[in-house]
């Protein structure tokens, strides 16, 4: 194991412009051999600065964001290793073309590969660096039963859940914060059934259904029953933490319900950011505008096209789940929430320098 200690002064262009003071103390584990991680990595894809927030959130599973410095704008990645051994991070930028990482993640955290996207590729290195990040611990956990263990042909339920929680090295006071934060306010005293009770009731209620099922015709195929939950870094630069809550279920029907939520934390002041904190009062009607621009360029749209057409409402109003970077906001939409299921969650980025007027 190596452990970094830094004692830094960082600046977060918010509206408050404040410096703060972060001393910060974070172990880096074996990469190779650790089954679950975060890391904070930074580095260049071509001559790009970039910085990546990766979570190993399953036996096999990566999942994370990363950002190009210069933008501020996190892109979801996700991926497992290939058949080689190689490391594959597919990301979302494009609908209509396929981007990845594919590269080798070492002991000691070091990403190296090439990425390919566009109709072109780069060389990319990428180094852990938590000079202005903060360490955290992830836990795993996932169980299953059988509906009917006595049946041969028994459907299963299947449930997972991967989540972020402060290292053991991490200020107390500052640690204390994100648990509360983490936990919605409930005292954790044990982390690992804390990651179980979720699977736990999941299944629970799986098994209860198997007394109400009707199996004159057979086992019906929606009697397979899944749920995936996990955690991921979106944003991570002292005081700002910016994290997302990703929640999947299938319990019969035509399809699984899905969703993200994101929590702001401001770790110097120990409070969760309200969008009320970060800008003035006429703001819920002065972003609609900037939410449709966001939208067009989302979707490909021409510059006036209407958006409506799409939507399950006229305009898109901002709402209570967002993230910060230090050159942006992001609001985002789960299904059905502005449009139809078939859209999926929207997430809509809008770079600070065209809210200049709007920010507190």
């Amino acid at each position: 194991m190596r452990t970094i200690l830094f004692a830094i002064t960082c600046c977060i262009i918010m509206s408050c412009g404040r410096q703060t003071k972060h001393h910060n103390s974070v172990t880096l584990p074996n990469f190779t051999t650790t089954p679950y991680y975060y890391v904070h990595l930074k580095g260049k894809v071509g001559d790009q600065a970039v910085t990546m927030d990766l979570v190993k959130s399953g036996p096999w599973m990566y999942k994370g964001f990363y950002t190009y410095d210069g933008i501020g704008e996190p892109i979801t990645i996700w991926g497992s290793p290939n058949q080689n051994g190689n490391l594959v991070l597919n990301e979302n930028t494009d609908r209509d073309d396929e981007r990845y990482f594919t590269g080798q993640l070492d002991s000691t955290g070091t990403f190296k590969g090439i990425w390919r996207g566009n109709k072109t590729s780069h060389p990319f290195t990428l180094q852990p660096d938590f000079d202005d990040a903060i360490g955290l611990d992830v836990y795993y956990a996932a169980d299953s039963v059988k509906l009917l263990p006595n049946n041969p042909a028994t459907p299963v339920g299947e449930a997972s859940n991967c989540i972020l929680w402060p290292a053991a090295s991490m200020e107390e006071p500052v640690a204390d914060f994100i648990r509360k934060s983490f936990a919605d306010g409930k005292q954790v005293n044990n982390i690992r059934q804390f990651v179980k009770r979720d699977i736990d009731s999941f299944l629970l209620t799986y098994k209860m259904g198997a007394a109400d099922m009707d199996t004159t015709d057979g086992i019906p195929a929606t009697a397979n029953w899944s749920a995936d939950a996990d955690m991921k870094v979106v944003w991570n630069h002292y005081p700002i933490l910016s994290v997302e809550y990703f929640n999947y279920e299938y319990t019969g029907g035509a399809h699984g319900n899905y969703g993200a939520w994101y929590q702001v934390l401001d770790l110097e002041k120990k409070k969760i950011l309200k969008p009320e904190d970060i800008f003035k009062p006429e703001y819920k009607t002065a972003l609609i505008p900037e939410l449709a621009k966001s939208f067009r360029k989302a979707f490909k749209m021409e510059k006036d096209a209407s958006i409506d057409g799409m939507l399950l409402q006229k305009d898109i109003k901002p709402n209570d789940n967002f993230y910060l970077t230090d050159k942006g906001v992001a609001f985002s939409y789960t299904p059905y929430e502005i449009g139809p299921y078939a859209l999926g969650q929207v997430t809509l980025f809008i770079p600070f320098k065209d809210i200049k007027s709007l920010l507190k």
